[in-house]
């Protein structure tokens, strides 16, 4: 489960931003508990199962959810991509003189296997300048290993793993087999290593969903659920069933390139016929989503392809397999314009329904714009954050927590103040009478 989450000099961030999902401890926050988990360990009392972050547009809020894939990949694909630059896109903040006074860095705390890890990363152009990890079994927090460039220091008690990646040279240690811009934990993982292991497999339960309803596999792992999961379609077929969808069935077809037109460049045109032909030989196909309808009262179907529907029912249907998917393997769902394209009852439901069904460990991040979203009823205060941008154009995090007079708040609903602009990050419009055409 995630704890904490810090960025620093990242795209839009340049001073250290966190998010936590550390649920209040004031006795006057003690509502909707069913979106909170009860740790009682390392000093922990409850983590939120969700958080939801609003903001203008061009606050950074896609940049958050970036930070979060940034740092995935970094600890996940340099190993396999070692050859490449896999730090160029820990890309740092612009609009400042010195790009480089702080590194780009990264910070996460978590839960996992019964203990808390912090694991963090520094980059400075495209070198890892610092690098570390520290656990707690209990409430005391030890190191494993702090990496300085190529220097590092381990505990040889608690992290043994590391010591066949280290040599020492006149007192102190270097590391060994882990090139300048790959991570340490990544290396030390690839040979088993216990405790890095088990970072690495928290990583690997994030999901990120960004840059459209298809993205990310999205589309892919909700076929398969279909397919192979008879539990997840009559789970999707109930939710599914609200917007007149009787049944979801996935059928293949023969994949097909397409022909060119005869004024097609040569070199595409043989391209395209080896393509085909390594298409038929292959026998690869492609699979059709399509919606079963079928009028209240008749016995007739009706089958269409999912095409045809809107774009909310197609990523309705799209996010509910990684849904399903995190609630049962207890992942981590990190979602960039959530209600995008969807109506604000639709986003609340999915929201709500989401809360009361994750009895595990699961938990979701979203970015969001509805203000209708913003009542007591749904979120806690301290599972709202706000991003917005300062007269430097620096992104800053913060949350309505911070807000103390809202505590005895009478009312269900935070949107008024909100579009009000009491808790800021809202455009900043020019008034419509300064505008002229002409």
């Amino acid at each position: 489960m995630l704890v904490e989450f810090s960025v620093q000099n990242f795209t839009s961030f340049n001073k250290r931003q966190t998010l936590s999902l550390l649920a209040s401890s004031s006795t006057k926050e003690n509502y909707n508990e069913k979106n909170t988990f009860s740790i009682k360990k390392f000093g922990i009392e409850h983590l939120l199962k969700s958080a939801a972050i609003f903001g203008a547009n061009a606050s950074g809020k896609s940049n958050l959810i970036n930070s979060f894939g940034v740092l995935r990949k970094i600890v996940l694909e340099s190993i396999t991509t070692a050859d490449a630059d896999n730090l160029e896109d820990a890309v740092p903040f612009f609009l400042k003189e010195d790009q480089y006074k702080d590194p780009c860095e990264f910070e996460v705390s978590f839960i996992y296997d019964g203990n808390l890890y912090r694991y963090g990363i520094s980059i400075v152009k495209n070198i890892i300048s610092e690098e570390w990890l520290y656990w707690r079994k209990t409430s005391r927090e030890t190191l494993l290993f702090h990496r300085r460039n190529q220097k590092v220091e381990i505990n040889n008690r608690s992290f043994a793993e590391a010591k066949d990646f280290v040599r020492r040279e006149d007192g102190t240690l270097f590391i060994e087999k882990t090139k300048e811009n790959v991570p340490f934990i990544s290396v030390l993982a690839q040979f088993n290593g216990a405790k890095s292991g088990n970072v690495i497999k928290w990583f690997k339960r994030i999901h990120v969903i960004q840059g459209g309803i298809e993205s990310y596999g999205s589309r892919s792992l909700t076929i398969n659920l279909f397919e192979t999961n008879p539990t997840f379609k009559n789970w999707a077929l109930e939710i599914l069933s609200a917007l007149q969808i009787h049944d979801v069935r996935i059928i293949e077809e023969d994949n097909d390139v397409g022909d060119l037109s005869e004024s097609a460049d040569a070199d595409l045109k043989e391209a395209m016929t080896k393509l085909s032909i390594w298409i038929k030989k292959s026998r690869a196909k492609r699979k059709i989503i399509q919606i079963v309808k079928k009028p209240e009262g008749g016995s007739q179907e009706y089958i269409m392809p999912l095409m045809f529907e809107s774009d909310g029912t197609k990523k309705l249907l799209y996010l509910l397999g990684p849904i399903f998917d995190v609630i049962v393997k207890e992942k981590i769902l990190i979602i960039d314009e959530f209600d995008s394209k969807f109506h604000s009852l639709l986003s609340r439901y999915i929201i709500d329904l989401y809360h009361k069904t994750n009895l595990k460990n699961s938990q979701l991040l979203i970015t969001c714009h509805d203000t209708n979203l913003l009542t007591k009823e749904l979120l806690r205060r301290d599972q709202i954050w706000f991003l917005e941008k300062n007269n430097q154009q620096e992104s800053e995090l913060y949350s309505l927590l911070e807000y103390k007079e809202h505590y005895t708040r009478k009312e269900d609903s935070y949107s008024k103040d909100y579009l009000s602009g009491k808790y800021g990050a809202i455009p900043l419009l020019n008034s419509i009478e300064d505008l002229k055409c002409f």
